[in-house]
């Protein structure tokens, strides 16, 4: 395995779709049958999915017939003590051991880094586990992908995508230790552009509250690719599509291939994507 395993496609960029939103919020809708969402999503043929280990260990099967690559998730955000609730608390935690992470053979480990908190002492935890994470990783063949993003209370959700917010959570993402960044996509070209430019890591995107149905998801991708991201990390706008093999599809030949939204997606558009915290 080699550092850049995950981007070592012929485009050098990558599709992968989030699927650990269980480690959060449980069964939400439209993942209540995660057997059957893995499999929509992979008949896409995504490059990799995001996953929490124990979802990679029960599934390998169905990951090793497609021939996908992983990516694993290493902590755990939650919002409330009540299984699937949220109720606003923050209640992030380390929740796997880069040993045991390592074992499932992952192109990648996630964390995320949050912005924003009103906790002063969980900050200062998540910024030294990243750090930690990081070390543990290091010369092992598997990236780190920090995830910053500005969920707290101190940064009004209007801000969650400002550049300069964006900017300075990337800098101190790679700063601390990532090889990748999942960072939020600052709605144009122009605003996006010299973030990537100015990050030594791949720039890949997340979802966010913008991409609230798949067609503006899916311009937001071409907005990022164009300011030279090499992919994506995005989940729920995928997996509550009406169609998410389809939708992978379309990502992948915007993210491969350079087409267009108008060149892939000419339908008409589906009903807009309730909105949550999006990864």
């Amino acid at each position: 395995m080699t550092q850049t395993e995950l981007l070592d496609t012929p485009s050098g960029n990558a599709v992968v779709v989030a699927l650990d939103h269980g480690l959060s919020l449980g069964s939400p809708e439209g993942f209540e049958t995660p057997e059957e969402t893995l499999d929509e999503v992979l008949r896409g043929e995504p490059d990799a999915v995001l996953i929490g280990p124990h979802f990679a260990r029960h599934y390998q099967d169905r990951l090793r017939e497609a021939d996908v690559d992983v990516v694993l998730t290493a902590d755990v955000v939650t919002w409330s003590t009540s299984p699937g609730r949220d109720h606003g608390q923050d209640l992030w935690t380390p929740a796997f051991d880069a040993e045991f992470l390592r074992e499932l053979d992952p192109v990648g480990v996630k964390t995320v880094l949050v912005f924003g908190r009103d906790n002063n002492e969980t900050f200062r935890r998540n910024v030294e586990y990243i750090g930690q994470l990081a070390e543990e990783l290091r010369g092992t063949g598997v990236p780190l992908v920090v995830e910053p993003v500005m969920w707290g209370e101190r940064v009004p959700g209007q801000l969650e995508t400002d550049p300069e917010y964006v900017a300075d959570a990337m800098r101190m993402g790679w700063e601390f230790g990532a090889d990748i960044l999942k960072a939020p996509y600052t709605g144009s070209v122009e605003s996006f552009e010299p973030l990537v430019r100015n990050s030594p890591v791949p720039v890949m995107i997340l979802g966010g509250p913008a991409t609230d149905t798949t067609r503006a998801m899916l311009e937001s991708v071409e907005g990022a690719m164009d300011a030279g991201a090499r992919g994506l990390m995005i989940g729920r706008t995928i997996w509550k599509s009406e169609n998410p093999a389809r939708t992978v599809s379309a990502l992948t030949k915007i993210v491969h291939e350079g087409a267009s939204v108008e060149e892939v997606w000419e339908e008409p558009e589906a009903a807009a994507v309730p909105g949550g915290r999006e990864s």
